[in-house]
């Protein structure tokens, strides 16, 4: 008569150590919508900065996948008039809303795809992801060359926009 209640007390501790994991697994996803993405394009003869404070960015510390996402609307210049020639006629809203990042977080680098314009890239970039009031804190900044992703730049403006922009993205992403 034992013998069964022995059984299902194993039973019992074996599913709670189960549900034990699978909340653990699912504890290691991070994850924010409020993550800071900048990019810098100037030249000594024209200031091209923006920043969007509501990108997405998720990381799985189980997997190491790791994946950033920006509505190209969401960007803020200082001049409006910036503002709509990029969404209008470099990055064209419109058709390629968002770009985005997804791949691998490897101890200093994250390796992937970037998707600017409609054009998908792989990109190795220097980063860190850092242990931060109980959440992570993402960090990275890298050039992109502006016509690697089919931007096009009338001759009558390339001179006043840099052929590589300075891309940062700061990120803290709170436990899932």
């Amino acid at each position: 008569m034992k013998v069964p209640l022995i059984i299902n007390a194993m039973k019992k501790v074996l599913l709670l150590a189960l549900l034990a994991l699978a909340q653990q697994g699912i504890a290691q996803q991070y994850l924010t919508r409020e993550a800071t993405l900048s990019f810098d394009a100037g030249s000594p003869l024209e200031d091209i900065y923006a920043v969007s404070e509501s990108a997405s960015a998720v990381y799985d510390a189980t997997s190491g996948k790791l994946g950033v996402q920006v509505l190209m609307t969401s960007f803020q210049f200082k001049r409006a008039l910036m503002q709509e020639h990029f969404n209008e006629n470099y990055v064209e809203s419109e058709k390629f809303p968002k770009a985005q990042f997804t791949g691998t977080y490897e101890g200093g680098q994250a390796v992937g795809q970037l998707t600017v314009h409609g054009q998908t890239k792989d990109i190795a970039v220097p980063c860190e992801l850092l242990e931060a009031d109980g959440g992570l804190l993402l960090q990275a900044e890298f050039p992109v060359t502006i016509e690697d992703f089919g931007v096009s730049i009338p001759g009558a403006v390339s001179d006043k926009i840099a052929k590589e922009a300075k891309v940062t993205v700061r990120a803290t992403l709170k436990k899932r």
